[in-house]
């Protein structure tokens, strides 16, 4: 977990937050990505390092908790699909 606060994180990670809050559409997604000039590609990148942050839970720890539940979901589904080895083989 990165340290830090609200006020550390930028206007572009709070849109990024706002919009996880609401039942957003693809729509929406990307026109917030046009507007702060974060190509579509990169968008669950930013949101996949931001949840990693102390500042996000702390500024939206609804959408931190949701991101890494279903993060740790797709891991296991990896898992049990023989997709995700570990070097401990």
């Amino acid at each position: 977990m990165v340290l830090g606060t609200v006020d550390e994180i930028s206007e572009h990670d709070r849109l990024i937050l706002d919009l996880e809050k609401t039942a957003h559409t693809v729509v929406a997604r990307d026109a917030l990505c046009r507007r702060i000039n974060l190509p579509v590609e990169k968008y669950a990148v930013v949101l996949e390092g931001l949840v990693g942050t102390d500042a996000a839970y702390s500024y939206a720890p609804d959408v931190v908790e949701r991101v890494r539940r279903l993060r740790a979901e797709r891991f296991g589904f990896e898992r049990r699909q023989g997709r995700w080895k570990t070097f401990m083989q």
